[in-house]
């Protein structure tokens, strides 16, 4: 197939490099330009994978972008896309398209996303795995769970969700389908959505958040609020927000993407983490006092940083 990765930074890196090492035709995009091959170490092995670029419209294109790119990723976005192409956005946070037929304007205030990228179109995504660059065409794979694929409005699998799952699967990308593919998102955005921003602000591993009281305090308030929120809009968490902590306090000295952001000076990923959960909650009339107070506070240090 012919596959389109825009953001080949880390995880689109390595999304791009598995699809090109099983037979794919993959133009993988970084703000450099167009990669010609990616170094991937995995489970302690390297190989470097060759890509062979076309020139679009693409079979798949995944969108792999930080959240603050999405607007650019959209405006780069129109050639390769005709009727045919699958859109898998493997975004941090809560994409744009999670409201039916309400782009959230946190995460797309200009509408560029909803414009780019044909609703019917779109394949929901959940990421979970870690990696990192060592140089814009080297990735290294800590580990690498799944990717959680399914139907932005649910149900059994379709047969493009099918296809899109082989594709992955062959690619060694180890494909999880959801029939709730929304759900899964807010799970993951439920143990993220704290303890990223008070990284941000302590500048500390998740080891010493966790071990903190105050912070785990704050972060018991924000995600009761974020699971209030997604029992509203079909998205429940049946977890405690200790267990979900504990499963986290087992990652240890672990530094959030929103901290590794901080100390690279970029822009931080703070609309789609907290900015879209608040927009969803006020839509529904909910208050979110706790998360009001710990988006202000990463807001102020991200525009005192240069970051916003």
């Amino acid at each position: 197939m012919n596959i389109c990765v825009i953001g080949a930074g880390s995880i689109g890196g390595w999304v791009a490099a598995k699809l090109a090492g099983s037979g794919n035709q993959v133009t993988a995009l970084s703000s450099r330009g167009a990669l010609e091959s990616i170094q991937l170490t995995e489970a302690g092995a390297t190989a470097t994978v060759n890509l062979r670029p076309f020139a679009g419209p693409a079979d798949v294109l995944v969108i792999a972008v930080k959240a603050t790119a999405l607007e650019l990723a959209a405006q780069s976005a129109g050639k390769w896309i005709d009727e045919r192409t699958l859109i898998l956005p493997m975004l941090n946070g809560v994409p744009w398209w999670f409201l039916d037929g309400e782009p959230l304007t946190s995460v797309d205030p200009n509408g560029a996303a909803a414009t780019a990228f044909p609703a019917d179109q779109l394949i929901g995504c959940v990421v979970h795995a870690s990696c990192f660059r060592t140089a814009p065409d080297s990735i290294v794979v800590n580990h690498a769970d799944k990717l959680i694929i399914g139907e932005p409005e649910g149900g059994e699998p379709t047969e493009r969700l099918a296809r899109l799952f082989a594709l992955l699967d062959e690619a060694g990308l180890r494909p999880d389908m959801s029939a709730n593919v929304r759900r899964a998102i807010w799970y993951k955005l439920w143990g993220n959505a704290t303890i990223n921003p008070l990284s941000a602000l302590t500048r500390a591993t998740c080891d010493r958040i966790l071990a903190d009281a105050e912070c785990r305090a704050w972060m018991r308030e924000g995600m009761a609020e974020l699971a209030a929120i997604g029992a509203a809009i079909g998205c429940p968490i049946s977890e405690s927000a200790d267990d979900r902590m504990a499963v986290t306090a087992r990652l240890g000295a672990f530094r959030t993407s929103m901290l590794q952001d901080v100390e690279a000076g970029r822009p931080i990923e703070l609309e789609a983490l907290l900015g879209a959960p608040r927009e969803i909650a006020q839509r529904k009339g909910m208050a979110t006092p706790a998360l009001d107070r710990l988006y202000g506070v990463t807001l102020l240090t991200a525009k005192s940083l240069g970051l916003s």
